[in-house]
């Protein structure tokens, strides 16, 4: 929580005559004068008519100021696309269109205003990496920053000139500051970009509109240009059919219309930004000038597209073409060990199964890239749900599940295939998340059981429980009817998230035996004797444990005094020694 920002005035006393003093003093009640001083060097002093409200400080991050982003851009669109022609073309003055541009343009002003102080409480990440939520922190970064100068230059009212002028057109020109806005624009697009799934195509998306925005300046330049020289004054030039009187500004106007105009000017840039068209010659020294610029940015924006349209496309295919060079190697593989003609087409169908249902990525290897906290927050999004369908995990710790989640591996099973046979030993649990199978008997002829989406089996045989009739062995065939998708988590895994969840496992097993009770396959006394001897086994563990604790302690003592004796000892030698030195003098 930000705290409350209070202003503060620093009082100076006023040096006064001895007669102002005496005022003073009769006046202000023996209190001197003060004058407030302002430091110009603090930025909330200056604004010290404006105060904050910590509740106001907004999260960049958040969605909705991700939404208004979306507003200004709109904003900043219009300005970028109608300030060049409302400048250009003397028929936007008409009293049809002055009307309502004129509202959009004072819309457009709102929405700059309001961003104004939006940017002003916009937190920000320090060098600690802590969003800064202070108000008089906010305000001073955004002052000091060049975004913070661009949008005071943005706003200013410019538009007075009009009334300077009294000129309805072209006066737009001198809204130009408008447009250094367009970082606004350029945010949205790139928080956009990350939002989107197909963010390849996006951004070429967003590369061809620029590059139409561009055409659109450029169009509105060639006929200012034209315009300005004289229409029809040579071949370069707009070729307007008809040529009306010269204006009291110096300007020719042409009568075709705005729509033939605007289009044949935009043709015009088309052609010479692409160079795919045959243009028209320049004849005069500037005309080539002009065309040197024009080609210039036009090979700078083509190259520019041809290298996002390039990366797209290699982006788009690069899945397919690494599933193609997989299956081909296997093809080359069945072909070289002479693999039945059945079983490679068995093969051919898995994969074409895997490409239609956009599963040919390894999920693991996709998610190296993010840390373990991140892939546990993926994982249980994802497999959460699925995991609580279990009923052997229902109510234990969330820790547990988080790290059972992580442990799950999908696995694809063809029309036909046995996940598992009775009789063998079971070592996974099996979730269905897609697909449909059937418990069908040994000949696999008559169908007991169909097993949908989100049927759990094997869950008991991976608690290693003592007692089970079966003997830990499945008790049913279970085959696949189509392509079937299952989640599948070994013992091992489980076992091994199991030992840092003592209390956990104690609980997934007493659940365990009050299934295997209910459906008549525990052998309670078989589970008491082994639980007895169990009981047995863990005291006499824990009395050797303790005897061994008794021993260390002995041993140590021992140590201990073994240590003052040898000390003793060397001092008594050392003594001798030296005793013995004296005599021989």
């Amino acid at each position: 929580m930000a705290r409350k920002v209070s202003f503060t005035v620093t009082p100076t006393v006023s040096t006064v005559a001895p007669t102002q003093a005496a005022g003073a003093v009769a006046n202000g009640h023996g209190i001197p004068k003060v004058e407030p001083k302002i430091d110009l060097k603090d930025p909330m002093q200056i604004f010290w008519f404006f105060k904050f409200n910590p509740n106001w400080v907004i999260n960049p991050e958040s969605n909705g100021y991700y939404r208004w982003l979306f507003v200004v851009s709109l904003a900043v669109l219009y300005n970028v696309l109608f300030i060049f022609p409302r400048a250009v073309f003397w028929e936007f003055s008409e009293p049809e269109y002055w009307i309502y541009f004129t509202a959009l343009d004072y819309v457009a002003d709102l929405v700059y205003v309001i961003d104004l102080f939006v940017r002003m409480c916009c937190g920000y990440l320090a060098e600690e990496r802590v969003m800064i939520r202070e108000p008089r922190k906010l305000v001073k970064h955004w002052l000091r920053s060049v975004k913070g100068k661009l949008d005071v230059i943005s706003i200013l009212p410019t538009d007075i000139a009009f009334f300077w002028t009294g000129l309805r057109w072209p006066y737009s020109i001198i809204r130009v500051n408008r447009l250094l806005k367009y970082g606004r624009f350029t945010e949205f697009t790139r928080r956009t970009e990350g939002r989107v799934k197909a963010a390849d195509i996006f951004r070429l998306s967003v590369l061809l509109l620029t590059w139409i925005g561009m055409m659109h300046w450029w169009a509105c330049l060639y006929y200012f240009i034209s315009e300005k020289v004289g229409l029809n004054s040579d071949g370069w030039v707009y070729p307007a059919e008809e040529v009306d009187w010269r204006k009291k500004d110096g300007t020719t106007n042409a009568d075709d219309s705005l729509y033939r105009k605007y289009i044949w000017s935009f043709y015009w840039a088309l052609m010479t930004l692409t160079m795919i068209g045959i243009i028209k010659q320049p004849e005069l020294e500037w005309q080539f000038l002009f065309m040197f610029a024009n080609f210039t940015l036009s090979v700078m924006l083509f190259s520019q597209i041809l290298g996002n349209v390039s990366r797209t496309i290699i982006n788009l295919s690069a899945h397919e073409n690494e599933f193609r060079a997989r299956m081909d190697a296997v093809k080359s593989y069945m072909a070289a060990r002479n693999i039945g003609i059945e079983l490679q087409q068995r093969i051919v169908n898995y994969f074409e199964y895997q490409w239609t249902n956009q599963q040919i990525m390894d999920e693991r290897k996709v998610l190296t890239c993010l840390p373990n906290k991140l892939q546990a927050d993926i994982a249980m999004k994802v497999h959460l749900e699925t995991l609580k369908h279990v009923r052997i995990f229902q109510g234990v710790e969330s820790g547990l599940l988080v790290d059972l989640v992580l442990k799950l591996k999908l696995q694809v099973f063809s029309p036909g295939d046995y996940i598992c046979r009775k009789g063998d030993i079971g070592k996974e649990l099996y979730i269905v998340k897609r697909g449909c199978l059937e418990v069908v008997s040994d000949a696999g002829d008559v169908v007991f059981a169909t097993l949908g989406e989100g049927s759990v089996f094997g869950e008991i045989s991976i608690l290693n429980i003592v007692g089970i009739k079966s003997g830990n062995r499945r008790t049913a065939n279970v085959r696949s009817i189509g392509y079937s998708d299952l989640f599948c988590l070994s013992k091992e895994d489980l076992w091994d998230a199991l030992k840092e969840y003592p209390e956990g496992k104690s609980k997934m097993i007493e659940l365990g035996k009050q299934l295997l009770i209910k459906d008549n396959l525990l052998d309670v006394e078989a589970a008491e004797r082994e639980e007895r001897r169990h009981n047995q086994f863990l005291d006499k563990l824990e009395t050797v444990e303790r005897d061994v604790d008794v021993l260390q302690t002995r041993f140590a003592r021992l140590m201990a005094e073994r240590g003052s004796a040898v000390q003793k000892m060397e001092k008594r030698i050392a003594k001798i020694d030296h005793l013995f030195d004296l005599r021989i003098t």
